[in-house]
């Protein structure tokens, strides 16, 4: 960084391909405010974005932040939004170098990341024909945490993924660098809706396992073998790949390196056959994309969002 915080812009110099994201947290569409604490909420405005520079085998460099308050929102919860953010972004060397605060009618968060990928950097494009589907962690831990937070429970394991999402920054990386990963994204919108992106992107179609896909323990206990969350949930901010087969000779060191799940949830197969939801018997799962849309007629709000939504699937019949 040539100059930082103090002037009318920053200047940086960087030495590779410049990833950039930005994305914001509207009060009211994404989230409430008595949800969680101001930490947070900083914690995850840094962690919607960095998710983003990690799907592309980036590592986040420099942010900016644009956050917006009414007038007489708490100075000291500003703060603690600026100390959650400035803290998570310091654990991946990431630097703060600029932004703006101003009123408005509604608290939102607005942020833009920087990053380098010094490694080469990997698209939704290029998945083939053949390769195996991975995801990183679990699915629909954080939609079943929104779930608890409307019914007025603030505490565990759910709850707790849904206001602080993981970082995947590290494993997407150590991704890009296997050269055998085709294409990539985050798993924001819902498993089935992005893996639709993915598709669309590569023009391939998918099959998934629905007995392999990767539900924590809490989850299980609290849905039984109803899938729907997993499958259209969203706010998961897990890595959804496809790998060349020889990728498999892999996965156990990274699992150990990280410290995280990762689990082969189906294949890549050729686009006329769609995307199917197979269950671990060999029949069909009748399915619907759902997911989360921002401009859908169903205004979606923080404290009623409805997606179209699997209703009740179950992986085992």
């Amino acid at each position: 960084m040539l100059c930082g915080l103090g002037d009318d812009a920053a200047v940086v110099k960087l030495d590779s391909p410049i990833l950039v994201t930005t994305d914001v947290l509207v009060e009211g569409v994404h989230f409430h405010r008595w949800w969680g604490t101001p930490r947070q909420l900083g914690q995850k405005a840094f962690a919607v974005n960095a998710s983003d520079i990690a799907a592309m085998g980036g590592c986040p460099v420099y942010a900016l932040i644009d956050l917006r308050a009414p007038s007489m929102f708490p100075v000291r919860d500003l703060e603690g939004m600026y100390r959650g953010f400035r803290g998570a972004a310091a654990r991946h060397g990431v630097i703060l170098i600029g932004g703006n605060t101003s009123r408005a009618p509604e608290l939102s968060l607005a942020v833009t990341l920087l990053g380098r990928a010094s490694n080469g950097f990997i698209t939704r494009g290029g998945c083939r024909v053949g390769d195996d589907l991975y995801v990183t962690g679990t699915l629909g831990l954080a939609a079943l945490g929104m779930l608890e937070l409307r019914a007025g429970r603030k505490a565990g394991a759910a709850v707790r993924r849904f206001l602080v999402p993981p970082s995947r920054v590290g494993i997407g990386q150590a991704l890009g660098r296997t050269g055998l990963v085709g294409g990539m994204l985050d798993v924001s919108d819902g498993f089935l809706k992005d893996l639709g992106h993915l598709c669309t992107a590569s023009r391939v179609g998918a099959v998934v396992e629905a007995g392999s896909l990767p539900l924590a323990a809490v989850y299980r206990r609290t849905r039984g073998r109803d899938l729907s969350l997993a499958l259209t949930g969203g706010e998961d901010y897990e890595l959804l790949f496809s790998a060349r087969p020889a990728f498999s000779r892999r996965v156990a060191r990274l699992i150990s390196r990280f410290r995280c799940p990762l689990s082969r949830v189906g294949r890549i197969v050729a686009e006329h056959h769609g995307i199917r939801v197979v269950a671990p018997d060999g029949h069909v799962l009748p399915i619907a994309v759902g997911g989360h849309d921002h401009f859908s007629v169903r205004r979606h709000r923080a404290g009623t969002r409805r997606p179209r939504r699997i209703h009740n699937i179950r992986a085992l019949r």
